[in-house]
């Protein structure tokens, strides 16, 4: 592409395929403030526990955007030779977004459960942990 300008470099071993850095690390660090702050005291803090964990769903939202607008991870996951970290990987990711969402359902209806939110955080830190132990491979 002469003259223009991607987003995407091209794959190379080592390249990190979705912005881990600028997006990842903010939500697990906001989620797990927002999840700290509301544990410091439920009554004083909601509300900024809320803004936190929504900002930190926002983030991953996007994260997934820019993960799967990229043509080189269909090609990654059509290959039937995914290795097991990859694919413990993705399933982690899938499995705390589900659940970042079903927190962010029940904190706006008003019910008040932790454990969607603390299985997100846990899932989110593992993939984050997960997805730099691979790029430093």
């Amino acid at each position: 592409m002469v003259g223009q300008q991607t987003l995407w470099v091209p794959l190379q071993a080592g390249t990190n395929l979705h912005l881990t850095v600028y997006l990842g690390l903010p939500a697990i660090v906001l989620l797990a403030i927002g999840t700290l702050l509301y544990y410091y005291s439920k009554e004083k803090y909601t509300f900024a526990h809320g803004i936190c964990a929504g900002l930190s769903l926002l983030l991953t939202s996007v994260n997934i955007v820019a993960i799967l607008s990229d043509p080189r991870i269909a090609a990654m996951l059509a290959n039937p030779f995914l290795d097991i970290f990859h694919f413990i990987h993705i399933i982690l990711g899938i499995v705390g977004y589900l659940f970042g969402i079903l927190a962010f359902l029940t904190g706006i209806s008003g019910i008040r459960v932790h454990w969607p939110g603390l299985i997100a955080l846990v899932c989110w830190t593992t993939v984050f942990v997960m997805g730099y132990v691979q790029f430093m491979m």
